[in-house]
């Protein structure tokens, strides 16, 4: 009975951190991530006017260890891309990327995600992966607005 005890907990320590049937969670500043998906520009009101800011809309969950909301992962649809002053000219709506970067929370109302990137690099995927591009915009509810 003993032997139970020690393999079970065995194999929740092995197991925490992890999502069962995804792999391990992500972890936050100082630690290197990168992420793929699709770019948007998103449009958010402040009371200044329109907060226009860059949405990764994640291809696949990713999950974040977040010690300051719980001891599990939190999981992750979409990230603010931040840190970057302008983009490469082949990076438009809609365009599918890799972004590698630093992830943290969202502390301040100016981030409009659970969880945002600071961005080391970002990197158009192959053609070949794309999807239709647009030169449309979506708003902070993800309605297209066309330009």
């Amino acid at each position: 009975m003993r032997n139970w005890r020690w393999s079970l907990l065995g194999v929740h320590l092995i197991l925490s951190g992890c999502v069962v049937g995804y792999g391990a969670c992500l972890f936050q500043q100082p630690v290197k991530s990168t992420l793929t998906g699709h770019v948007h520009f998103r449009d958010y009101p402040t009371p200044e006017g329109l907060d226009n800011v860059p949405v990764l809309s994640l291809d696949q969950t990713a999950y974040v260890y977040a010690p300051a909301q719980s001891h599990l992962c939190m999981s992750a649809n979409e990230v603010q891309l931040v840190g970057i002053a302008e983009f490469p000219k082949n990076v438009i709506e809609n365009s599918h990327v890799s972004v590698d970067g630093a992830l943290f929370q969202a502390a301040s109302s100016r981030e409009h995600t659970p969880f945002l990137m600071n961005v080391r690099t970002i990197l158009p995927m192959p053609a070949a992966h794309e999807g239709p591009r647009s030169d449309s915009r979506s708003d902070a509810n993800g309605t297209t607005i066309q330009q």
